[in-house]
């Protein structure tokens, strides 16, 4: 075999040693950077016979990477889900405040106060002030559902805003993917780099946390990304947009190509906030126009029934616009306090229809229930999908800390491991520089004995 076999199998177990000793210290200095993964440089045994000049020794099959797919996937998921619950939790506790449910301020209170001053005036139905404060309070609720309604309008403005926002992240961080697989099929050996490797994780990760996004690597080490599983978002070096549109009252997502593909982003940000403006928000604008349009046609039709002090039929109390939505546009009459119809025909000067009227605050009129009844259960839906969500959240918030914990005990930086192996690999390059040096003495004085 001889002393130059010998010395040159030294030779390349010495930078063998070097490179496995740049990889253990790159995995140190990388231990606190989020979503990396560790790395051991392969050694292989080169074979030994001398007999057939084969010096044996070790070579270097590059490095390899402990990131572990299943455990990856695991944390997407989780992403997901804690980015839906925590989108949805942020935008329900936004228009709580609009939905009391103590009678102390909005709705409620208004709704008390005018039936209240109905039954002040059943008691004195000729007093001025009672029929001037009836015309009050109706302003006030008229106001008070004019201003939920205007709440609830103004959240579908601010929701679709943020629909925008989080389409544009999306295809930003989607674009981020993008530039990585075009590095990718440029220069093969980023496919091995532990930083690429790591942003790419890092983007993936957090592109989870919009949408439901299927992340599927290529054997060219490019990636696939499908919004839904379906439609692309990246394939190689092309990227296609989403964008965001509206088809009718609706937020719709749309493809590269046109396509309407919202139902395929039902998960993370993107699938809260579709679901916020075109389901949650709407159904409360439905149940809030439904109320104010029951109260003003029951009390309007109530008052035609009676007389004014002028014994002529009652005026319309209450008004309001289809087309623009009935609490939007729920306002009180130019009617004046004469023209309060408290007598039925049949008694004029008396007080037979505002008794009547009276009774309208507790009677079952919308689907059994009263006004306020209803008007709560509209409250209380809005909070059971509240605190609906802040559980969710706090159980996926839990979910994604033990997800992610397990991906580290898989493929995380050890330090006391990782303090071990670089004592082994000093060593063995040690005593290799030490062979080395033998053998390069050894080999120079037997030069020095032929010359």
């Amino acid at each position: 075999m001889g002393l130059f076999g010998t010395l040159i199998s030294s030779t390349s177990a010495l930078r063998v040693f070097e490179q496995a000793l740049e990889v253990t210290q790159n995995n140190v200095s990388n231990a606190s950077t989020p979503g990396f993964a560790r790395q051991r440089l392969r050694v292989e045994s080169m074979p030994f016979d001398p007999d057939r000049g084969l010096p044996g020794g070790v070579l270097s099959a590059g490095p390899e990477s402990y990131r572990d797919d299943f455990a990856e996937r695991a944390v997407w998921r989780r992403q997901e889900a804690y980015g839906f619950s925590d989108q949805s939790a942020g935008q329900l506790s936004r228009i709580e405040a609009y939905f009391d449910v103590t009678g102390t301020t909005g709705i409620p209170r208004a709704l008390s106060g005018f039936f209240q001053s109905i039954s002040a005036w059943s008691v004195a139905p000729n007093d001025m002030a009672s029929r001037t404060a009836v015309i009050e309070q109706a302003g006030d609720l008229a106001a008070g559902v004019r201003n939920t309604a205007s709440g609830l309008i103004g959240a579908e403005a601010l929701a679709e805003q943020n629909i925008r926002q989080t389409v544009d992240t999306i295809n930003h961080l989607a674009g981020e993917v993008r530039e990585l697989n075009l590095q990718a099929r440029q220069d093969a050996r980023t496919a091995t780099d532990p930083s690429v490797d790591t942003r790419l994780h890092a983007v993936l990760e957090e592109l989870a946390e919009y949408a439901d996004v299927t992340a599927l690597k290529q054997p060219d080490s490019a990636w696939t990304l499908l919004l839904g599983g379906q439609t692309p978002l990246v394939i190689g070096e092309r990227q296609y947009q989403i964008t965001t549109d509206r088809t009718g009252t609706q937020a719709v997502i749309v493809d590269a190509s046109g396509r309407d593909v919202t139902a395929q982003a039902s998960n993370g940000r993107l699938g809260a906030l579709l679901q916020y403006r075109n389901t949650t928000l709407p159904g409360l604008l439905s149940g809030l126009d439904r109320l104010a349009a029951t109260v003003a046609d029951r009390v309007n039709s109530l008052l035609a029934a009676g007389v004014d002090q002028s014994n002529q039929p009652g005026a319309a109390l209450f008004t309001y616009s289809s087309s623009q939505g009935a609490a939007a546009s729920l306002r009180v009459t130019s009617i004046t306090a004469e023209q309060l119809a408290a007598a039925l025909p049949s008694a004029p000067g008396g007080n037979g229809n505002a008794l009547n009227l009276v009774e309208l605050a507790d009677s079952g009129e919308i689907d059994g229930s009263s006004f306020t009844e209803y008007y709560a259960a509209l409250a209380r839906s809005v909070g059971r999908a509240l605190e609906t969500a802040r559980d969710d959240l706090s159980t996926n918030e839990q979910l994604l800390i033990q997800a992610r914990e397990l991906r580290h005990e898989i493929s995380g930086v050890s330090l006391d491991e990782e303090a071990i192996r670089l004592i082994e690999f000093q060593r063995a390059y040690q005593a290799s520089a030490r062979l080395v040096t033998i053998l390069s003495d050894l080999t120079e004085e037997t030069l020095n004995m032929i010359g």
